[in-house]
């Protein structure tokens, strides 16, 4: 595989702000060491671990470890992630929402993150980036992309969505509805064409009709797939009579990271990766989550109790923080699940193959689109899951 070339800006950064964001600003950085054996090239972004060296005020040397996400990719990627703003909107979400939404805890005695601190580079290097602490140096990994999260990662996992959407809703109380770009996510008629491009389904439908049971879906999924990008506009677009939050949209296993103890618990869990947050119902991140993600296991055997799992800590939280507003009940979530059966197809076939794949696969090379393409939909794991699913989904009118 051809190796990316290094970006040149890499040469040029710069980070005393971030720096002394941290620490004190009488401290004095000694080296800034961009760790290119560890540059990690992806689809539209490269992830680069920086180390700096620094002087405290008391002469002793301390490094501090930050993590810079850039955009990166070919011209189709580059105009994808131009097309859907992704890195305005995360920065936005870094920058001015995360530290809004913890302040809300503060003010009522828990100390909750929900992800990496973010901050600014001296100097603009040209493209969009986000710069972020690097949790790797803390201790947070992720788990298995193939296994996916066990039970009590994934109960973690829900309950810092159940935090992270009541959050959004007593943020809305107090602050009105958050700006378009946030409220409305990639879903906009602007990104038509680009979410078109992006949801192409002939691969999957090709490789569907040569599984043992696929025809039978293949017939009912050919007609529905022309108009599926309408049909998802009209699911994402403003609605105003059902319970909504800001939803993180892309909360899958390779975006959550944990701290372990010593006997294999979790400690901590932090998100990343917010390029894709959009207001509306949490059956999003639900069906996101679980069905993406989870252990074969518990996907769907647990499904049902980890929605309700899922709202004994929403409604927790959202007592914790005062909402003034009128409190969901279960079934409203369980209506919402109901109604939004479209979410969970598009999880199972658009993210699900993507995240059965190894981890490496989709590593950025010459051949990235149509090699990751083809091995999304023959891998067998993934079959043999969508054997599962597929019924599953039938049993509870999903597929409708």
């Amino acid at each position: 595989m051809k190796v990316p070339k290094i970006p040149e800006w890499v040469s040029t950064l710069s980070l005393e702000q971030a720096v002394h964001s941290i620490l004190e600003s009488g401290d004095q950085v000694l080296a800034l060491i961009p760790s290119v054996h560890l540059i990690q090239f992806r689809n539209c972004t490269v992830l680069l671990p920086i180390q700096v060296k620094v002087q405290l005020q008391d002469l002793t040397v301390r490094k501090v470890f930050f993590l810079l996400k850039a955009q990166h990719g070919n011209d189709f990627q580059a105009r994808v992630m131009s097309q859907l703003r992704m890195f305005t909107r995360e920065h936005q979400v870094y920058q001015n929402i995360l530290p809004k939404f913890e302040e809300l805890y503060r003010e009522v005695g828990k100390k909750i993150s929900f992800g990496p601190r973010a901050f600014k580079l001296d100097h603009n290097i040209g493209v969009q980036y986000v710069l972020l602490e690097d949790l790797k140096a803390q201790g947070y990994r992720n788990v298995g992309r193939q296994e996916g999260f066990n039970l009590e990662c994934l109960k973690q996992v829900l309950k810092m969505l159940a935090q992270f959407h009541a959050a959004s809703v007593v943020y809305v109380e107090r602050n009105g509805a958050f700006n378009k770009l946030l409220a409305n996510g990639v879903y906009t008629k602007t990104n038509r064409l680009v979410l078109r491009e992006l949801n192409d389904p002939d691969l999957f439908l090709s490789q569907l009709r040569r599984w043992r049971m696929g025809d039978q879906f293949h017939k009912r999924f050919v007609d529905k797939e022309q108009d599926l990008v309408d049909r998802l506009l009209e699911l994402h677009a403003p609605k105003s009579d059902q319970f909504n939050v800001l939803n993180h949209c892309d909360c899958w296993v390779n975006n959550v990271m944990f701290k372990f103890d010593d006997a294999g618990h979790v400690e901590d869990t932090a998100l990343l990766d917010y390029q894709l947050v959009k207001y509306g119902s949490p059956a999003n991140d639900l069906y996101y989550g679980i069905l993406s993600s989870a252990e074969k296991e518990i996907k769907l055997s647990q499904f049902d109790n980890m929605v309700q799992y899922y709202f004994y800590h929403l409604l927790d939280n959202l007592k914790i923080l005062n909402c003034q507003g009128t409190l969901p009940q279960l079934q409203d979530i369980r209506d919402d699940l109901n109604k939004n059966g479209l979410a969970a197809y598009v999880v199972v076939t658009r993210v699900l193959p993507i995240a059965m794949m190894n981890q490496f696969e989709d590593e950025v090379n010459d051949r990235y689109a149509s090699k990751m393409k083809c091995a999304m939909f023959t891998n067998r794991k993934y079959i043999q899951a969508m054997k599962d699913i597929l019924p599953w989904m039938e049993e509870r009118s999903l597929l409708n």
